[in-house]
């Protein structure tokens, strides 16, 4: 599944440079945040938890998970950098729980089975997952700080401000670096979105120069919706020892049964000149639609849904295709697999956007079935139902094709 993120704001962030403002703290913005620099660096190792809250652009809601971390850094890993197990416990959603171990020559994933990844065989395996490890990075990361402030400090291009001021947090006294990214007001170049804010936080222990929290936050225009984004990793404890039992294969408990991993194998599309599977879905306005009763028209099928920003970066051009081929026998049908029509306000979000074809709501058994794994995925279906031609993703260069083909088949 594809989901919007903090990536391209990030690297709009480290495309530029920022000055630096004036405070009125006692020491300078640039001896804090070396000295906060050179005491992560010089932790080796240790146990610590963590609190995050993260609130994703398309929810409402902000989700709270707790980690648990032992690790140990290792100067000559390129993978993660350190050795570390990890526990991570997503609040009201138990069934997320993740245990993590990685040793630096293989990485487990611990549930009812040890699955068992050789970094020798499945190193690119490896980093491609490392996005979904939540680390408290100012104590893990062997080269780099929260991110590297001090190589913005030594910029002028002006397109980032910086200040320090002090506060306290949890009765703790603590500097307070914050950063604001000046934004261009342009939308990104493949999804349209246009960054609003992008704000950073980092809060500094003055008695150790320890960071004890940081967090991310940016505001977006999105088609017709103005999202938020937020994200905060809190220190709640830490221990520099380091328990080196924690991070062997040894760990791993007698009775689990260990074994190799299997490389995910995407189910083969439906061929071309297969009968498009039947289905009979709820509408939104209370009706049923029946891929049957459409026969003797040219049928559109997207698979999508509201979080995925490749999906709603194509609902403008297949609403575009609706309104062009409507009256000449063309059926323009969305299928949501994932999101709940009345929790997460889909008639609100298709009428911001001019949604006025037929968009219907199902439960993921349906994209099996369409053998559906990578979204969104559109199938042109002919007038006896049977698939033409499939799509998949998207592209800038998607409505001319889709148009090229339902144009042939007309």
């Amino acid at each position: 599944m594809a989901r919007k993120t903090l990536t391209f704001a990030l690297l709009a962030l480290l495309a530029g440079m920022f000055p630096v403002a004036e405070c009125n703290a006692q020491e300078s913005v640039e001896t804090v945040i070396r000295k906060s620099r050179e005491k992560c660096q010089s932790i080796q190792g240790g146990h610590y938890v963590m609190e995050r809250k993260m609130k994703h652009m398309d929810d409402k809601d902000t989700n709270y998970y707790r980690n648990t971390c032992d690790f140990r850094k290792l100067p000559d890993d390129t993978i993660f950098g350190k050795a570390f197990s990890m526990v991570n416990e997503p609040q009201g959603h138990p069934e997320w729980n993740g245990h993590f171990l990685y040793t630096g020559n293989e990485l487990v994933y611990l549930n009812d089975t040890a699955t068992i990844l050789s970094c020798a065989q499945w190193a690119d395996v490896i980093k491609s997952r490392g996005h979904n490890f939540n680390f408290f990075s100012p104590l893990t990361a062997r080269t780099y700080f929260i991110p590297s402030l001090e190589k913005w400090i030594a910029d002028t291009n002006g397109d980032y401000l910086i200040s320090l001021s002090e506060t306290h947090l949890d009765h703790k006294p603590c500097y307070l670096v914050n950063i604001l990214v000046k934004q261009s007001g342009e939308p990104d170049p493949y999804f349209g979105i246009i960054c609003l804010r992008y704000e950073i936080n980092v809060w500094i222990d003055k008695s150790d120069y320890l960071p004890i929290q940081f967090s991310q936050a940016f505001d977006n225009i999105d088609g017709p919706d103005t999202v938020s984004q937020y994200e905060e990793l809190k220190l709640v404890s830490f221990d520099p020892r380091i328990d080196e039992s924690k991070l062997t294969l040894k760990s791993i408990p007698d009775n689990m049964v260990q074994r190799d991993y299997v490389p995910y194998k995407a189910p083969e599309p439906l061929t071309e000149g297969t009968p498009a599977p039947d289905w009979s879905l709820p509408t939104m306005a209370g009706g049923t639609v029946r891929l049957a009763d459409l026969r003797g028209k040219i049928v559109l099928v997207d698979f999508f849904y509201k979080s995925c920003a490749p999906c709603c970066a194509a609902l403008p051009i297949l609403q575009s295709l609706h309104e062009k081929f409507k009256d000449r026998g063309v059926v323009v049908v969305g299928i949501d697999p994932y999101d709940d029509p009345v929790k997460d306000e889909m008639a609100t979000f298709l009428s911001k956007r001019g949604i006025t074809y037929t968009v219907l709501f199902s439960d993921n058994k349906l994209s099996e079935t369409y053998r559906v794994h990578a979204f969104p995925t559109l199938f042109i279906l002919d007038r006896d139902g049977k698939i033409v031609e499939t799509h998949m993703g998207f592209s800038k260069e998607m409505g001319t094709e889709l148009e090229e083909q339902l144009q042939k088949m007309l």
